[in-house]
């Protein structure tokens, strides 16, 4: 019997995000809209298995809004 881990897996946040480093991995999640937690001992971003395979749909990254130039004449 195999043991699945309640987090994504180092490999699979590679091949999710496309990068090896923590740090770039979490840029890359934070940028999909996946919801993680970095892991305090090394900062090791962790992304829930169940929730992640549970919402199919991620959340769109937000638009960053212009001002509204004219509202200030």
């Amino acid at each position: 019997m195999s043991h699945v881990s309640l987090w994504l897996t180092p490999e699979e946040l590679v091949e999710l995000t496309g990068y090896k480093t923590s740090r770039r991995q979490k840029l890359a999640l934070g940028a999909m809209g996946v919801v993680f937690r970095s892991r305090a001992a090394d900062g090791f971003p962790l992304v829930s298995r169940n929730l992640f395979e549970t919402h199919t749909v991620l959340t769109p990254p937000r638009k960053r809004r212009e001002p509204k130039w004219e509202a200030l004449q």
